[in-house]
């Protein structure tokens, strides 16, 4: 072995000679630094140049209409999304109007406005084989989670765990809770009566729906309904998360980047990464204290749920599944998707309830019967889906918050896609929109405007086809029936004709209706939230 080990060292090169090579390749260099500062920008010029041309005429999607600096380039993209903050959606929306129903957004990807397209985009594992558009949830710190997992296969070793646990049945088991969290939520809110207390209702519902996954997915969670000002800390952290993934989309590394830093740095130069951090790490903790439990052999208490960690750590799922690193990815995404998206739609259901008198009798009329025995008889959420008000309440919230205003991009790996005349190839990414589908005024009159007379009686069944506020298909959103559950239990507490009297407090519909794609639809960038008094 050494006799080898000697030979192979005489075989390598003389440091002294390695040395002087280096030393007159740094001669060169220097000597010439004035050609290769004129070469460089110009060879970066013509292969920029070249790319262009390649994309706009060479492209397998070079024959699709569009508009041809999106085409050419993704910096069109970054612009609208990163400068304009998030108001890329809005130019696709102008593009469509001026080129057509399927159009090419940006080098790589198609966007398609038409709602009869959606059921052959959007599909069942059991149709056919889809996949996600890795580029479009790259970099955004939740790697490892089923909503970025790019491949079919692994997708679906990834949620099948999942599925059982947010079920309708589940959530149904889950109902109590629901109702527990809403309870202290309103012995609070009924405090504050006559106080003149202004209270922003974006942390109240960032509160109780935080609090509610927050107890469903992990051991010891905190109480964010009952810290001073409903925990704006804990609204801000998630928004501020969700603000920054435009960024990290079209920059993946910087997210990765950015764990590396200390909490102290991060502080000082981005407050929204330091508390993404400081999240991740209460993650982290949570994941590690569920496993020592569950290495200890401690068995659950009889009549005790189990908490989301420790399902899919009991699941059978394989082992390198279950890492820490992975899963901590998997509870940022459920955690941060689970709060925000609803409540996001409670503040828009809220507020205009609050903006038309008509509208809250109505509601509060229609919650009489149900909610006559609160809190010492609380309705199940089968029943409450039963009030036709608040039904339609709820949808319209949804259509008008629309959960998600990005296109969700789909790839059809093994087959191509048909829409019209044009042959769409393997692999493309082709992305719709729920924002688009929402304000189609053909389905929807007057698609701005909060009128739940319009789910009321026979309506145009092309509205429950334009509906897409969780998406659809084998990748449409997990938390669902969670979801569903909180709002009509949350709006029939709030809105019951003994509940809380809320008056707007210098809030207007600017306040609610989204303007902004951030990943979450948000209204304008300046508004300091849907805010009221209690009276």
């Amino acid at each position: 072995m050494m006799e080898k080990l000697e030979t192979h060292l005489k075989s390598l090169p003389d440091a002294s000679a390695l040395s002087s090579k280096l030393s007159d390749l740094v001669d060169i260099l220097i000597a010439n630094w004035k050609v290769i500062a004129l070469v460089s920008p110009v060879a970066f010029l013509a292969y920029g140049l070249l790319l262009a041309v390649y994309r706009l005429f060479l492209s397998p999607l070079a024959g699709f209409p569009g508009s041809k600096i999106a085409a050419a380039t993704a910096w069109y993209e970054f612009y609208f999304d990163v400068v304009k903050r998030g108001r890329y959606y809005y130019k696709i929306s102008e593009m469509h109007d001026q080129f057509g129903p399927i159009i090419r957004i940006n080098p790589w990807e198609l966007s398609v406005r038409d709602p009869s397209f959606h059921s052959t985009l959007y599909v069942a594992g059991s149709v056919r084989r889809s996949q996600i558009f890795p580029q479009s949830r790259a970099g955004i710190g939740i790697d490892g989670s089923h909503p970025v997992s790019e491949d079919h296969d692994l997708h679906r070793i990834r949620r099948k765990p999942l599925d059982p646990f947010f079920s309708r049945r589940q959530v149904q088991n889950y109902e109590y809770m629901i109702a527990e969290e809403l309870k202290v939520l309103d012995d609070r809110l009924r405090s504050l009566r006559g106080s003149n207390v202004v209270v922003n209702m974006e942390h109240v519902y960032a509160a109780i729906t935080g609090d509610v996954i927050g107890k469903i997915s992990v051991m010891n969670p905190p109480s964010f309904v009952t810290e001073p000002d409903f925990s704006p800390g804990w609204h801000a952290v998630l928004y501020r998360f969700f603000a920054q993934i435009t960024l990290y989309t079209h920059f993946t590394f910087l997210m990765g980047w950015l764990r590396l830093l200390p909490r102290s740095v991060l502080l000082t130069l981005t407050p929204g990464a330091a508390g993404f951090k400081a999240f991740t790490d209460l993650i982290v903790d949570h994941i590690d204290e569920a496993k020592r439990h569950r290495l200890s052999g401690k068995s659950i208490e009889t009549g005790q749920q189990k908490t989301l960690i420790e399902h899919l750590l009991d699941s059978d799922m394989p082992e390198s599944e279950k890492e820490t690193s992975r899963l901590t990815g998997e509870f940022i995404a459920i955690l941060s998707g689970g709060t925000m998206t609803t409540a996001r739609a409670l503040s828009t259901v809220t507020y205009f309830v609050l903006a038309d008198p008509n509208i809250e009798r109505q509601l509060r009329e229609s919650l009489e019967e149900s909610m006559r025995g609160y809190p010492d008889k609380i309705p199940r959420w089968a029943d409450l889906e039963k009030i036709p008000y608040l039904h339609a309440c709820v949808k319209e919230g949804l259509r008008m918050s629309h959960g998600s205003m990005r296109r969700v991009p789909r790839c059809s790996p093994d087959v191509e896609l048909q829409y019209k005349e044009f042959t769409i190839p393997k692999g493309t990414p082709v992305g719709m929109s729920a924002y688009m589908m929402h304000t189609d005024a053909e389905v929807f009159p007057e698609p701005f405007s909060f009128r739940p007379e319009r789910w009321l009686g026979n309506y145009n069944p092309l509205m429950n086809r334009s509906y897409i506020p969780f998406s659809k298909g084998s990748r449409n959103c997990l938390g669902m029936n969670f979801a569903y559950a909180e709002l009509y239990m949350a709006l029939a507490v709030m809105f019951r004709p003994s509940g809380p009297k809320m008056a707007l407090f210098e809030t207007d519909e600017t306040d609610v209706i989204p303007v902004h794609d951030i990943f979450l639809a948000v209204p304008k960038l300046d508004s300091k939230g849907m805010r009221v008094t209690f009276i």
